[in-house]
């Protein structure tokens, strides 16, 4: 027991030094700090110091030195004195510092890197967080070291009780044996002491709690009869909810169960429980009309996520799930698949002149024919941007599909749908590029509608109201066309 009670001050003091270790880094890693070490900012320590800062936050030092080791800047509290100090040497009012600035100075010719939180031996041991000097993104060579100093005395002590709750006790030592724990038993009192590493190393820091055996034990056997009673007491109230929760909760809920168990596959088969007049028949019959309603909502779900609400054809998402799956499908078996990228000539300049209402309207039309010619020569068609639409021909080599274009452009063609601002006729037209899996190396279906795109972009130079099949030369005389389009 003593020994675990000793586990929790070292866990405290861990955090304790984590703590520190963490604000010293937040210091260190600052580009105000960074610019003070090199002599850049002047008003650095009437900004950041005051004697109110080190009394607030324990410290005892903060010791800034510079990228070559030697000292820049130190301010503390004098321990004998209680005075605040600070100074540009460990010399004069500061001399009191001497000891432990050359104590930092040999760390950092030994670890350079630092970033790290050390017990100095000493009466009281000091706490001692140090990190390198970078800026604040740490971008770089440092520029120096930062030390904090927080004594680890009898206020420091008192926190640790009060936070722990257990009396605990420092001394140094003078042995060798990092992380040992010694018990001592004395009377009616147990002892325990862990012996910590220290800096420099030649003594070490015993941290300690005590215990007093004769409490302990009482407290222990009072809680044993307190524990017993309250396992009886909590055996009856469990036997009596469990009995309460079989009859009141648990029967009646199985049978709801096997209801909505046979109304996720045949609803009609329930009559009996939907009937009856008590609340798992109101539950019934409410899951029943949440069921349908839940049926009814998933698929207008569906439909709302995969369908241009506009044109009513398959959205862009759904076309690229079914591409992804033809793609795969036609690659396995070898057999051809052509896709189409389909765009309204001048779309904008017959929103700019009839209106958006207007212009609605005709993409609905053109959409609704394309769906037709679609659905009678066997491909997949989707709205996939504003005046952009796309196709997907399984089973169709670049040839058919340039046949089934014509057949497209034809029926557009036939609508006869006023376009007064076109350059390329008086009614609404098409321009369509196409591509073909496998060919020129397209093989996945980004290769294959950038392929697509790049076709509809020669069809588009070549003066619109046309389709053009993909192919590198195609691809490289429009390349212009893909930076100024026509």
């Amino acid at each position: 027991m003593v020994t675990q009670e000793l586990e929790k001050i070292e866990r405290t003091l861990q955090i304790s030094q984590q703590d520190l270790l963490a604000q010293a880094r937040d210091w260190a890693i600052w580009d105000d700090t960074y610019e003070f070490v090199q002599g850049n900012y002047p008003g650095y320590t009437d900004t950041n110091f005051s004697q109110q800062m080190f009394e607030e936050m324990r410290y005892q030092v903060m010791a800034f030195f510079n990228a070559e080791g030697e000292v820049h800047y130190l301010a503390g509290i004098n321990p004998a004195t209680g005075q605040y100090h600070a100074c540009y040497s460990a010399e004069r009012e500061c001399r009191w510092m001497a000891g432990l600035i050359r104590t930092m100075q040999a760390s950092i010719k030994e670890d350079p890197e630092q970033g790290k939180c050390d017990i100095y031996a000493g009466s009281p041991p000091l706490m001692v967080a140090s990190n390198p000097i970078f800026r604040t993104d740490e971008s770089g060579p440092p520029q120096g070291w930062l030390f904090k100093v927080r004594p680890m005395n009898d206020a420091w002590l008192t926190l640790i009780e009060e936070y722990t709750g257990l009396p605990t006790t420092l001394s140094m030592a003078d042995r060798n044996d990092d992380g040992d724990i010694a018990i001592t038993i004395s009377g009616n009192t147990i002892l325990a002491q862990r012996f910590l590493p220290t800096y420099p190393h030649n003594e070490q820091l015993a941290l300690g709690t005590q215990l007093t055996r004769s409490s302990y034990l009482a407290s222990l056997e009072t809680f044993r009869y307190v524990l017993l009673w309250t396992a009886c007491l909590m055996l009856l109230v469990i036997g009596l909810v469990l009995v309460l929760l079989e009859r009141i909760i648990l029967k009646p809920l199985r049978t709801l169960t096997q209801f909505t168990q046979q109304a996720s596959v045949d609803l009609k088969g329930s009559s009996n429980l939907l009937e009856r007049g008590d609340e798992i028949g109101i539950l019934a019959r409410a899951f029943q009309k949440q069921f349908m309603r839940q049926k009814q909502l998933n698929a207008e779900l569906i439909q709302l996520s995969t369908h241009d609400p506009l044109t009513g054809l398959p959205n862009r998402r759904l076309f690229d799930q079914r591409l992804q799956e033809i793609v795969n499908i036609s690659l396995t078996t070898g057999q051809p698949l052509s896709v189409m990228m389909i765009d309204i000539d001048h779309f904008k300049l017959f929103n700019d002149h009839y209106g958006h209402p207007e212009g609605d309207i005709c993409l609905q039309q053109v959409a609704q024919t394309m769906n037709d010619i679609a659905t009678n020569h066997g491909f997949f068609i989707a709205r996939t941007g504003g005046e952009e639409f796309s196709a997907m021909l399984p089973a169709t080599s670049a040839t058919q599909a340039m046949e089934k274009s014509q057949a497209l452009s034809h029926a557009i063609d036939q609508l006869r749908h006023p376009h007064q601002v076109s350059p390329v006729a008086p009614y609404v037209t098409v321009s369509i590029g196409i591509s073909q899996l496998n060919i020129e190396e397209v093989m996945t279906p980004s290769g294959l509608m950038t392929a697509a795109d790049q076709a509809l972009y020669a069809a588009k130079a070549a003066g619109r109201h046309c389709a053009k099949v993909y192919s590198p030369s195609l691809a490289n005389a429009s390349f212009s066309s893909h930076n100024t389009p026509p």
